[in-house]
């Protein structure tokens, strides 16, 4: 269901008295604003990827709003999507900040500023503490984000750069080994007390963490649209796991590529490591995928990719790390490593 007010402040009065504050949006209506303003190559913002995130079982869609222009259009759009973050050993309620888009019809009513600004305010108002996203280098959301916090007296910093590696089918295909069908399966209800488990091991000693909650593992590894998982089995329960989104993208023409979303591996064997990675990545290809894309965040090592042909993409990342409490002071000014999700 939806809700929506007003939206006052952060613009002068004539353009606020045009627009109003819309709680969760219809996301085949976000989808459209997305698909029509964000320049290839990027996603096909379609209603699955926001799904994705957005429905996720401790997320909450009162978190993503819009602001809708008195036309009845869909002028911009923000979504905050709650989670458990662990920082240097401390735990925060933070939220993470994604799919930001404002229309090009609406960018002189500065509303790249104001949406910014109501969401921090309301993130605060929920009692959240950290903020995080990951924008691109060099691109005009850097500077939206460091105006909101600077507005409320507070501060945002880019913690780490990042970029994805990529491996293309006609490098990784012509480089992949047999495999190990006989130990990799697809991940299934029962293993979610194993994976979850897998998933605490792989960001335990990441210097920032999203602390996965028991209650999400079943829906990110089986329930979200368009993911697959894998485990690999030994001595009767799996010992890895590998979990894919596979995602349209909008380039020339819309292809598919397949993002790494969890890779833990650590308790596998270099052997059994390879092998398992061969087996799912040849699943990859024979869905389809134009390319696998994986983020070098430091939370896995990726070397077992890379000797496959992956390189990385030319794209640089950013990710900010901001508090949304002044009392909030032991926060990094660099982390060498995180692991979190980086839509």
């Amino acid at each position: 269901m939806q809700e929506s007010r007003m939206a006052a402040g952060g613009m002068d009065a004539k353009s606020a008295e045009f627009f109003e504050e819309v709680v969760n949006p219809d996301f085949d209506e976000a989808s459209a604003l997305m698909c029509a303003n964000w320049t290839p190559p990027c996603w096909v913002y379609e209603r699955d990827l926001l799904a994705m995130h957005i429905l996720r079982p401790t997320a909450d869609p009162s978190m993503a709003i819009g602001l809708r222009a008195k036309n009845g259009d869909l002028a911009s759009y923000l979504a905050f999507v709650p989670l458990t973050l662990r920082v240097h050993g401390h735990l925060y309620r933070g939220v993470f900040a994604s799919f930001f888009t404002v229309s090009g019809r609406y960018r002189r009513h500065g509303l790249s500023d104001r949406h910014q600004g109501l969401m921090l305010d309301r993130a605060r108002d929920r009692g959240y503490e950290l903020y995080v996203a990951v924008t691109v280098a060099g691109t005009p959301a850097n500077q939206t984000v460091a105006r909101a916090f600077a507005a409320r007296g507070l501060g945002v910093r880019n913690v780490c750069n990042f970029r994805y590696l990529a491996g293309i089918p006609a490098i990784v295909g012509a480089r992949l080994g047999p495999g190990d069908a006989q130990r990799v399966r697809g991940y299934e209800s029962a293993d979610a007390a194993a994976a979850f488990a897998l998933l605490a091991e792989s960001a335990a000693k990441m210097p920032l963490a999203k602390v996965v909650e028991h209650e999400d593992v079943d829906f990110m590894l089986r329930l979200r649209p368009r993911v697959r998982t894998y485990v690999y089995e030994a001595d009767g329960k799996p010992q890895g796991l590998i979990s894919l989104a596979f995602l349209p993208v909008l380039s020339e023409s819309i292809g598919m590529n397949a993002y790494v979303e969890a890779l833990a591996l650590a308790r596998l064997e270099p052997a059994a490591r390879a092998a398992f990675v061969d087996t799912v990545l040849r699943e990859a290809l024979v869905q389809g995928a134009h390319a696998i894309m994986v983020p070098d965040t430091g939370c896995a090592d990726l070397a077992v990719l890379r000797r496959l042909g992956f390189r990385a993409a030319p794209r640089k990342l950013r990710l900010l790390l901001g508090a949304l409490r002044p009392d909030i002071t032991e926060l990094p000014e660099a982390v060498d490593g995180f692991c979190l999700d980086v839509f």
